[in-house]
């Protein structure tokens, strides 16, 4: 790695750092969100997974809908996103390994 690589990168990690922490500043003193807002952050995860995965099963991969599936089959099993999501990349990487 030449040093030019490693000075972006540490410069990539203290931009993404700063803006989490500014995200925290900038939030202080926001008692408690409700309504739109709440339900809009408690569906996020679900909108940017859809958002991330979407263009990817239009593709019409076999490993694509595998792993879909058995994400969908291990959130709804477990009741785990997280963990799901890690199932899911784990049955793609396998039946890529596999199928190829």
């Amino acid at each position: 790695m030449t040093p030019i690589e490693l000075v972006i990168i540490v410069g990539m990690a203290i931009a993404t750092w700063a803006t989490r922490v500014g995200g925290l500043f900038a939030s202080y003193g926001i008692s408690r969100a409700g309504g739109f807002t709440e339900r809009f952050m408690k569906n996020l995860p679900a909108g940017l997974l859809a958002a991330l995965i979407g263009p990817k099963l239009a593709d019409g991969n076999v490993e694509i809908w595998l792993a879909a599936a058995v994400t969908i089959v291990f959130v709804w099993k477990f009741r785990n996103t997280l963990a799901g999501v890690f199932a899911g990349t784990l049955a793609c990487a396998l039946l890529r390994w596999y199928l190829r």
